[in-house]
């Protein structure tokens, strides 16, 4: 039998009033699981609408979780078209109570909303198709460049190491471009964008859109914030905060000797932490082909399609099918290594600079900083041009593709000093950085991590 909704009050003719405070504490107390029969509620414009019939058919994947119990207004819509909203009409119970009616007081906030409708009215929303079949252009031509050198010079491990070097920016630029459309930043039809991620994500990457869509929707729900934004939830071989070293805090010296991993990474993790980028498109891949099997418990039970299945088989099938083709099983390790490594390299130090070393938001930091304004804390961009732009995919501009999600990405050079502006006048720290100084603070805080880390287990060892 479900909880009773005792703070809920019906009006006298008219819709269900809600606290927002009641509706917090009650979802503390009877948070969403599977298979659950009460109440899943979201504030979203001042209205109330319970979930829990949406949560397992949300086309966006976990995301939805991060904002149960909570006001998902801006996020809402930073992800969805307006035509959004008349789904999300099916699961409306009521409206606020009028004295819990945000009025939009928070002058900044009010502000980024107002820039996205002029941006609208700009046209910066608008795709421009010749710049991204360029950008496919280039890929395929990384590709027959990489998978020609592999069959021409075969024997040849110098040659063997450029043509993996390709492959793996290749597979990074992949990435970018997958992002692009699974944003849905290029095509109207959301289904023709997942179509194109099938294939750059699916057959040409090796990872699932699905476990893709789950964890980097996530991420931009809740970035930097301990215990909710997956791209930080990295132990036991990264820590990024103190709030990631419970782990020696609440233990005692027995109990951590039962975490040899932790122990032994999280002090060192500065100096290895290029070694763990170089084997992390591995793991990527290893959960990109476990999700779309039964074998991977999931957040929600969203089917996966058997097109994005197939579509990851694929990628396995002409990659191996190149290495048997063309090389000795001794040259195909060496090539499968080296690709794998240039590949993580490729992805991870770009996506590293755009949160790692950035603030780390507790769950009641985040509940009390309004959506727009922690996209802007915890993100760093790096500075812009011809080749960074293209290297890192647009995802330089990482403050403004927060705001922003659905922007393409060729538009946000014209958005950015508009933004920087913003930040100065509401005094709002805005971070950017070249890439190699943007590098150096990531390393700087995994060191100052990795020490505390080491004093902590130390201490714990002397009592």
């Amino acid at each position: 039998m479900p909880p009773s909704v005792e703070f809920v009050g019906p009006a006298a003719n008219g819709p269900q009033v809600f606290r927002r405070a009641q509706i917090e504490t009650f979802m503390k107390k009877f948070k969403w699981s599977k298979g659950s029969d009460s109440p899943a509620y979201m504030i979203i414009h001042n209205r109330v609408y319970d979930i829990r019939d949406l949560i397992d058919e949300h086309p966006g994947g976990a995301v939805i979780l991060t904002h149960v119990g909570r006001d998902g207004s801006d996020a809402f819509d930073a992800f969805h078209p307006e035509s959004t909203s008349e789904v999300l009409a099916d699961y409306y119970v009521g409206d606020l109570a009028p004295e819990d009616i945000i009025q939009s007081n928070e002058e900044f906030p009010k502000r980024i909303r107002k820039l996205k409708e002029e941006f609208l009215a700009m046209g910066l929303y608008e795709s421009n198709k010749l710049f991204f079949a360029t950008q496919f252009g280039i890929l395929l031509t990384l590709a027959a460049v990489s998978l020609s050198i592999m069959a021409l010079f075969s024997t040849n491990i110098p040659m063997l190491l450029v043509s993996a070097a390709l492959m793996g920016l290749f597979w990074q630029q992949c990435g970018w471009l997958s992002h692009d459309f699974l944003h849905h930043a290029v095509f109207r039809n959301r289904d023709m964008n997942n179509l194109v991620g099938y294939l750059l994500g699916g057959v040409f990457q090796g990872f699932s859109v699905s476990w893709w869509k789950d964890k980097h929707n996530t991420h931009h729900a809740q970035p930097n914030v301990h215990g909710e934004d997956p791209d930080i939830d990295t132990m036991p071989l990264l820590a990024w905060s103190e709030h990631a070293l419970d782990l020696w805090s609440t233990v005692t010296p027995e109990t951590v000797s039962g975490e040899p991993v932790a122990r032994w990474f999280v002090p060192r993790q500065a100096i290895l932490y290029f070694p763990i980028l170089a084997v992390a498109r591995v793991s990527w891949a290893i959960q990109s082909a476990l999700y779309v099997t039964p074998l991977w418990v999931k957040p929600t039970s969203y089917p996966i399609p058997t097109l994005e299945q197939l579509s990851v088989a694929l990628h396995w099938l002409w990659y191996f099918g190149a290495l048997v083709t063309f090389l000795s099983p001794v040259h195909a390790v060496l090539y499968f290594a080296a690709s794998q490594a240039f590949a993580g390299l490729f992805l991870a130090t770009v996506f590293s600079l755009n949160h790692n070393g950035m603030a780390i938001l507790s769950q009641d930091e985040a509940d009390r900083t309004d959506f727009y304004t922690k996209q802007i804390l915890t993100g760093r961009d790096v500075n812009p041009g011809l080749f960074m732009n293209w290297f890192c995919g647009g995802l330089n501009f990482q403050i403004e593709h927060h705001l922003f999600p659905m922007m393409p990405r060729h538009s946000y050079s014209q958005v950015q000093p508009i933004i920087k502006g913003l930040c100065t006048e509401y005094q709002i720290p805005y971070h950017s950085t070249g890439f190699w100084s943007g590098t150096a603070e990531v390393l700087v805080r995994l060191k100052e991590i990795g020490d505390l880390a080491y004093k902590m287990q130390q201490a714990k060892k002397n009592e």
